[in-house]
């Protein structure tokens, strides 16, 4: 028979006889593909979760099918079709999935195995979970790999209490289960990348270039050439790996300092960075002071901006052919990434540098420096420093969807103190050239901080964001 799905009543028959033809295939014919079917039919349609889970537990315990297994281990889990939750009971269930060859399910136990905190019931066993994890990541379950990738990447401590991620010097001389090797990390992150995962593929974007020209700090370098719907980046993308972590490096100003801070594609430079499946930019920038406790050789965290430019594309929605649709609202408080300027502060932290974890900048068109009006006129503004780089770039960054967050050198006091000689190009290289490594250092380290975290909702939320902000008229 033939149903019209347009009309109510045929929908409604149809999603009847539908339930009655599982229950044939699964009790008659005993057909566990079936049986799984009628479970996902009785909690999806039915909302019936009592007797999907008997469904699933039956088909898991008598038919042996893996899925069913991961399913009433799901179940068990957060307490649905039971009074409430029991992270033990559905660690054997997710065992049988796992016996059965369910990659899920050999996933799930791996995880709660491993798993550390509060809230957690189940004794650790990391090596018993890393089997399971491997056999999920064998059989191609892209967040196994992932999770594989992680517990490589910072090494997996036999006391989870001594194991500070943020200070690498304390961690050394700690007792591991899995000691980090950076070889096998960047092995598990590639598979994960290869099948879908994409914040396993080349996840992080830097934008800056000096300090990072170091071979053997950006290993296995690969040249790109790319072009997007907004014209060619500054320079090639290089594609590698810091410390084990995929990166992509793009020099802002092209690596033979060719574009001055108003003819930057900056547009063309954060698509790119998108478009080979970065969800993260880190960036530095040089900076004037314009607050005496902010010194030359200090370097900031920033949070916010004020922008004085003018004519530069501040956006990726203005009808560019291949480029999006409609007109993007953007909120830009908070304007920078918390997480990533976070990673950035524990960084600088550790290090022992000397930093300010907040610091407004006044962007300025250039590539002139301001006058001395101009400077005293920031400063009664609120603003902390003076650069010509942090707008568009944030904007774009944030419209994007990417996770960005900078961190500014200060390399002179701008031209606001009092018998202060004009800043001069002479200076701000010198300076810059003496304190680079430090920047480098932050960026580096927040690299390897962004890389170890599991919890990733919050670059979910950069998107809906921008969606949230888009105004479409078909």
């Amino acid at each position: 028979m033939a149903y019209d799905l347009k009309q109510e009543e045929e929908v409604k028959e149809y999603i009847e006889n539908l339930g009655i033809e599982y229950r044939f295939g699964c009790y008659k014919e005993q057909k566990p593909e079936v049986c799984h079917l009628l479970g996902d039919y009785l909690e999806a349609i039915k909302k019936d979760y009592d007797k999907a889970a008997k469904v699933f537990k039956s088909n898991c315990l008598d038919y042996k099918f893996g899925k069913s297994c991961l399913k009433i281990g799901n179940y068990t889990l957060v307490g649905r079709g039971r009074e409430k939750g029991d992270h033990v009971e559905a660690l054997k269930y997710f065992e049988k999935g796992c016996e059965y060859n369910e990659p899920g399910a050999c996933l799930h136990a791996g995880l709660l195995l491993t798993a550390t905190g509060p809230g957690v019931t189940i004794p650790r066993d990391v090596p018993k979970g890393y089997n399971y994890l491997k056999k999920s990541c064998d059989q191609n379950d892209p967040m196994a790999c992932h999770y594989l990738f992680g517990m490589y990447l910072t090494g997996v401590p036999k006391n989870v209490a001594e194991f500070n991620p943020h200070n690498p010097e304390k961690n050394k001389n700690i007792e591991y289960i899995i000691k980090s090797d950076k070889k096998q990390a960047f092995q598990f992150a590639k598979k994960a990348c290869e099948l879908g995962h994409m914040y396993a593929c080349a996840n992080i974007g830097i934008i800056g270039g000096s300090g990072f020209d170091d071979p053997t700090l950006f290993e296995n370098q690969i040249e790109k050439d790319v072009t997007t719907p907004f014209g060619k980046p500054s320079d090639v993308l290089i594609e590698g790996q810091i410390k084990g972590v995929p990166c992509v490096l793009l020099a802002r100003h092209g690596r033979k300092h060719q574009f001055q801070p108003s003819d930057v594609n900056y547009r063309a430079n954060i698509w790119a960075l998108k478009q080979v499946g970065c969800t993260h930019v880190l960036a530095t920038t040089a900076t004037g002071s314009l607050v005496e406790e902010y010194k030359p050789g200090d370097l900031v965290i920033l949070n916010d901006f004020i922008d004085r430019t003018w004519g530069r594309k501040c956006t990726f929605y203005d009808r560019t052919e291949g480029g999006p649709k409609g007109v993007c609202h953007l909120p830009m408080r908070p304007a920078f990434c918390e997480r990533a300027r976070n990673a950035m502060i524990t960084a600088a932290k550790a290090r022992g540098y000397s930093h300010h974890e907040t610091g407004t900048a006044v962007v300025i068109q250039g590539p002139r420096f301001s006058s001395r009006a101009e400077s005293l006129m920031h400063r009664q503004w609120g603003g902390h420093l003076v650069n010509m780089t942090t707008v568009p770039e944030v904007v774009l960054a944030k419209e994007a969807g990417l996770s960005y967050a900078a961190v500014a050198l200060v390399t002179d006091y701008d031209c606001w103190r009092e018998n202060e000689t004009s800043v001069s190009v002479s200076e701000v290289l010198a300076m810059f050239a003496k304190n680079v490594k430090k920047a480098a250092d932050v960026i580096i380290d927040a690299v390897q901080v962004l890389a170890a975290e599991t919890d990733l909702e919050y670059l979910s939320a950069h998107k809906e964001l921008v969606s949230s902000a888009i105004m479409l008229k078909e």
